[in-house]
């Protein structure tokens, strides 16, 4: 019985460091600081995610926590990941590579946002995982003042599921 229970421990030990590798692996990270004009600044972490979009029109990447969050659909105008991305405004509709996006954040109890009018996009993809280095600023309209933006997605999966993305005005 003894030799029974030491083989079932063991047995539970494996499946436990089996399942928390796993998860290890499936989680991509997002740091983001945004720079609001002129001396205040503003940092979120979050899990991340990248989805294909259907019809071969890019991806999507994004990661939210506690009412702050980031999108960026990267329009790579084919199925090459990686390189580097303009900023296009969001209504672009002819632009075949370029990312458009948007910030969401918090101060205090009120919600605020930004869409992306300037900056790059650098991305890398590496088995399966994307990496990219965001690097631009927009307008907050509720504050009237240009918010910048600096974010990291790591090690961020391509779920196998797709995103749906279509430009709407």
């Amino acid at each position: 019985m003894r030799a029974g229970r030491g083989a079932l421990r063991a047995l539970l030990s494996l499946v436990l460091v089996a399942a928390c590798g796993c998860r290890a692996k499936q989680a991509g990270g997002l740091h983001a600081r945004l720079i609001l004009q002129p001396h205040d600044t503003l940092q979120f972490t979050a899990d991340a995610r990248a989805r294909r979009c259907g019809g071969g029109r890019g991806f999507v990447l994004e990661g939210a926590a506690g009412g702050s969050g980031l999108l960026l659909w990267v329009r790579s105008g084919d199925s090459a990941v990686g390189g580097e991305y303009p900023v296009l405004t969001r209504g672009d509709s002819i632009a075949s590579r370029g990312v458009v996006g948007g910030v969401r954040f918090m101060i205090k109890e009120t919600d605020h946002g930004i869409t992306l009018d300037s900056g790059v996009v650098s991305v890398s993809s590496v088995e399966g995982r994307i990496d990219a280095q965001a690097r631009g600023s927009g307008i907050d309209p509720n504050a009237g003042q240009r918010v910048a933006l600096d974010a990291s997605f790591h090690a961020v999966p391509i779920a196998a599921d797709t995103a749906s993305c279509h430009v709407q005005l």
